[in-house]
């Protein structure tokens, strides 16, 4: 009877604890519409939907999980994580999203700092001087 109490209270303390280590997202979560990357060295990348091509959408799930969608079609799935990093920015810690298996979309930056800036708009920032920044829109 006792080592059953300890299995419940471990087990209780283990789901409250990895639960607590979560980093809010609420606001983050839903679909959005990439608009455009800029940055580089001397501020010379400008990519938007237009030029390359492609509508790109990037959905972020409360249960941590993503996908990106290229032109309506799911091109990558998997899940994201949420860390308090120092920005360069700011000098502040501010979160930061980590891709699984550090997925990539050419010209959109995915993993970095990131922000809301309005309640419709997300940017994410590479977190290196003369980096790159990619913002969304979110979808209506």
């Amino acid at each position: 009877m006792k080592n059953l109490l300890y299995i419940f209270l471990f087990t209780l303390v283990s789901c409250a604890s990895s639960q607590i280590n979560k980093i809010d997202n609420s606001d983050l979560t839903g679909t959005w519409h990439w608009t455009n990357t800029d940055g580089g060295f001397g501020n010379h990348i400008h990519k938007t939907p237009e030029k390359l091509g492609k509508s790109i959408q990037l959905t972020l799930l409360k249960n941590y999980q993503f996908s990106i969608s290229e032109n309506g079609v799911v091109v990558s799935k998997g899940t994201y994580s949420l860390a308090m990093k120092k920005s360069i920015y700011t000098h502040q810690q501010e979160r930061f999203i980590q891709l699984s298996n550090d997925q990539q979309y050419p010209g959109i930056v995915l993993s970095g700092i990131i922000r809301l800036q309005k309640p419709d708009v997300l940017e994410i920032s590479d977190n290196n001087y003369d980096g790159l920044g990619s913002t969304f829109a979110r979808a209506k």
